[in-house]
């Protein structure tokens, strides 16, 4: 199989995040696109909400695209939380392809990301191990020219055969950040993401505050 690896905050997980999954799905032929929420113990990540908040929001999102299925007829999306699961100092993109490698060693992984990542990737943990094992699905974003930032890189560069450049073919402008911004101001994000999910935000007063001051 080929198997995607879609890790994020999901903080919350938007139709942005469902629309990339699903387009890289089609297009890049996966059989499986795993979401794999961040740990809070990431310390480059400034998370709004706590982990059992984001999971579930990401299980009733996920729960609405329940009809993809992939030609074995299996759904198309599931849930890995190997990264909330992890200890301090496992918490690395490296550590968690290592993770998924050992879970499905026949299959073709790929983790995907956006071009914005690529600027600051070799400075991830374990960089070089994880640029030069794994692969990429790199989806171009505006202002971040994916073959340019990977040539300015001499770590990216040098494996750029690890490296799948795509274009979603249709910019849709739906950040987690701007979703939160209307909750806080008293806005309407309904139609930026699930219903369910937007009622679980309501229902549980998420994004009423800015944590993390």
């Amino acid at each position: 199989m080929r198997i995607g690896i879609y890790g994020s905050s999901f903080d919350p997980i938007t139709y942005s995040h469902l629309f990339t999954a699903a387009t890289v799905a089609h297009r890049k032929r996966l059989d499986k696109v795993i979401f794999v929420p961040c740990s809070s113990l990431r310390h480059d990540k400034k998370l709004q909400t706590e982990d059992h908040h984001r999971l579930q929001m990401l299980r009733l999102a996920l729960a609405t695209s329940s009809h993809k299925k992939n030609r074995f007829g299996d759904p198309l999306f599931e849930i890995s939380t190997v990264e909330m699961d992890a200890l301090p100092g496992e918490t690395y993109t490296y550590d968690t392809m290592i993770h998924m490698r050992k879970k499905y060693p026949e299959d073709d992984l790929f983790f995907i990301m956006g071009s914005d990542l690529l600027a600051g990737m070799s400075n991830w943990g374990n960089a070089e191990k994880l640029v030069t094992q794994f692969n990429f699905i790199v989806m171009s974003r505006e202002g971040y020219a994916s073959a340019d930032m990977i040539a300015d890189d001499p770590l990216l560069r040098n494996n750029d055969e690890h490296f799948l450049i795509m274009s979603k073919g249709i910019n849709m402008g739906i950040s987690s950040t701007y979703i939160r911004d209307e909750i806080r101001k008293g806005g309407d994000p309904s139609f930026l993401l699930p219903e369910v999910c937007l009622q679980y935000i309501y229902e549980h007063g998420l994004y009423k505050r800015i944590l993390n001051e």
